[in-house]
């Protein structure tokens, strides 16, 4: 696999734009203002927003997500509409022929389409990378989620039951959705 050094460091689409993010102290306050905002919406699915609480909390998270890229372990984005931050999304855990990808909206983004667009786009540039399969790891009940691994052409692989757990479900099985490569 070449070094996720080479992985492009902006995306755009006809709406948006997936950058990189910086650990910076200014994108760590810009992200703990929208997780402060949308903390009940967040955290309902994403359990990792409990430890987020300080803008250094933020930072510490940005820097670690930063040093992935060098380690050749993962990539974030930050998915901006009109330069404002309305989400983000990365993929990790990677293999030798694939990769897995998160990801997560403002609640206000929500409905809009704009997770589908950023999916779509970042999948395009990991299959031009080389990567021959994606996989999302989706809590069952997730409705949002498991409609757009639809819409982007993903297929239920398997089922793990009772292998997750989400603050709005409890104890739930983990949906693992996989796309491959077309040639």
């Amino acid at each position: 696999m070449k070094p996720l050094s080479q992985f492009p460091q902006t995306i755009k689409t006809p709406r948006l734009v997936l950058r990189v993010i910086l650990p910076t102290a200014e994108n760590a306050k810009i992200g703990l203002d929208i997780i402060e905002q949308n903390r009940d919406y967040l955290e309902a699915w994403q359990g990792h927003f409990g430890a987020l609480h300080t803008v250094e909390d933020v930072r510490k998270k940005l820097e670690h997500r930063y040093e992935q890229i060098a380690n050749n372990e993962g990539v974030l984005f930050g998915i901006y509409k009109d330069n404002d931050l309305i989400g983000r999304i990365r993929f990790f855990d990677l293999n030798d022929n694939g990769c897995e990808i998160g990801y997560w909206l403002i609640k206000s983004a929500n409905g809009h389409g704009y997770m589908t667009e950023a999916l779509s786009a970042l999948e395009t540039e990991l299959f031009k990378f080389g990567f021959k399969k994606i996989k999302l790891d989706i809590d069952n009940g997730n409705t949002h989620s498991e409609n757009l691994a639809k819409r982007n052409g993903y297929i239920l692989d398997t089922r793990l039951p009772m292998a997750s757990w989400a603050k709005c479900v409890g104890k739930c099985d983990s949906l693992i959705y996989i796309k491959r490569e077309s040639r």
